[in-house]
């Protein structure tokens, strides 16, 4: 059985609208006894979900007792959906998905209902939904206005960032990471956090960004300059947004797109980090011993599939653990075939993986349809034989801020700097 899960009620409940009117039929032909009595309310799991056309998914429900007990009731309740036809529920709430378009599976007993949305799809729709939940959850809702920073200039008070920062701050690397199919499990350590306080409060103290701070800088301390030459930096952002001013790379002395090839290092697994009100540190070095993760073929970005367009950059890349770009060779094609003009860059070593980087002409960001790319990449030498990297890069549009909430943070990395 295959499953394929989306737990975000918004993107959902949006599709919700191509029905109206939903009736709710019900009736307690099962038992509803001694085993049932002082139910007070039923949940029904997964909460909301997105099903493959043709695939199978297990519902469970679990009940609220007047005891404040609470059981699995799956096999007690009466199952349904509403309206019908999308998906095929039997009873013991297991469901086979029958038809696109979206649907309200019901669990009822003792007088009591409750129900989940669920979404089916064709597995290419999913895929496209998926990238559209990932990108509000994980990519807009993880933005940063204010870091909490309790340290202070005139004083060289390097100070520390909220713990919500920092979560949010490894929720996006993790979101970047995931995108590119590696394993988005990077922590961060405690004790880096705080040697890049000291590095960023250089930074912002002196309005200037060095991998190698002299001495006399104000506010100058060893952790700090430790951390400085151990780290991505960035000046005039913070947190989240020098994130993604480090994935974005602007620049011409970061035509290598060294910051983001840090965040998608392939063995990348602990990094630190801290923010003050316009400086970042990153520390990105002493990852090299560990592994590449298994099956990893490349590492591109922007990746394979739907990516969205507000997070498609001018600097294009792709990187292989130990290949060898010396005689690679990059083209592109637009959706219509058409040769796209293409600048190779960079062709770096070093700063995480081996990769090349490339400046497409005329890609297009903007616009009511999807973009959709082929790049070629070939004569990449990986253990002295060539290899081809072959893929699509889909362009669509979404909306640069989360369903139903206020605004987020603006592209402010695009007028800042990174080193």
């Amino acid at each position: 059985m295959s499953k394929f899960r989306i737990m975000q009620k918004k993107i959902l409940l949006s599709l919700m609208v191509l029905f109206t009117g939903l009736v709710f039929l019900f009736s307690c032909t099962k038992q509803s006894g001694n085993e049932l009595e002082g139910l007070m309310s039923i949940t029904v799991t997964p909460e909301d979900t997105a099903v493959a056309l043709g695939q199978d998914i297990q519902f469970r429900a679990f009940g609220l007792f007047a005891d404040n007990t609470v059981r699995e009731i799956t096999a007690d309740v009466e199952w349904g959906s509403s309206p019908a036809g999308k998906v095929s529920v039997n009873g013991s709430g297991y469901a086979a998905a029958i038809d696109t378009g979206a649907t309200y599976v019901t669990a009822g007993a003792a007088g009591v209902i409750s129900g989940a949305v669920t979404l089916v799809a064709t597995p290419a729709q999913l895929g496209k939904i998926m990238v559209i939940w990932d990108y509000e959850t994980n990519y807009l809702a993880s933005a940063v206005s204010n870091p909490g920073w309790t340290g202070d200039v005139t004083t060289c008070k390097a100070g520390i960032n909220s713990a919500e920062t920092h979560k949010r701050v490894l929720q996006r690397i993790n979101y970047f990471r995931r995108m590119v199919g590696l394993p988005d499990d990077v922590s961060l350590d405690s004790l880096k956090n705080l040697k890049c306080q000291e590095a960023a409060l250089m930074m912002q103290a002196n309005n200037e960004l060095s991998h190698s701070p002299p001495n006399p800088w104000s506010c100058w301390t060893q952790n700090g300059a430790d951390a400085a030459a151990s780290s991505n930096l960035a000046l005039g952002m913070n947190a989240t947004a020098a994130i993604t001013g480090y994935m974005q790379d602007v620049g011409a002395t970061n035509v290598d797109a060294g910051h983001r090839r840090w965040i998608l290092f392939s063995k990348a697994k602990v990094m630190g980090e801290g923010s003050t009100s316009n400086a970042h540190a990153l520390w990105v070095f002493g990852n090299g011993g560990n592994p590449v993760p298994a099956g990893l073929q490349y590492i591109a970005y922007p990746p394979k599939g739907y990516v969205p367009a507000p997070l498609v950059f001018a600097r294009w890349s792709l990187g292989v653990p130990d290949g060898d770009f010396t005689t690679a060779n990059v083209t592109m094609l637009d959706k219509n075939a058409a040769p796209v003009n293409v600048t190779v860059v960079a062709r770096s070593t070093g700063y995480g993986d081996n990769s090349i980087v490339w400046e497409p002409s005329g890609v297009v960001t903007t616009g009511p349809d999807d973009a959709k790319y082929t790049v070629n990449v070939t004569g990449v030498l990986v253990g002295g034989s060539p290899k081809t990297y072959s893929y699509d890069v889909i362009i669509m549009q979404v909306s640069k801020k989360k369903s139903g909430e206020g605004s987020f943070e603006e592209d402010r990395h695009v007028q800042a700097e990174v080193r």
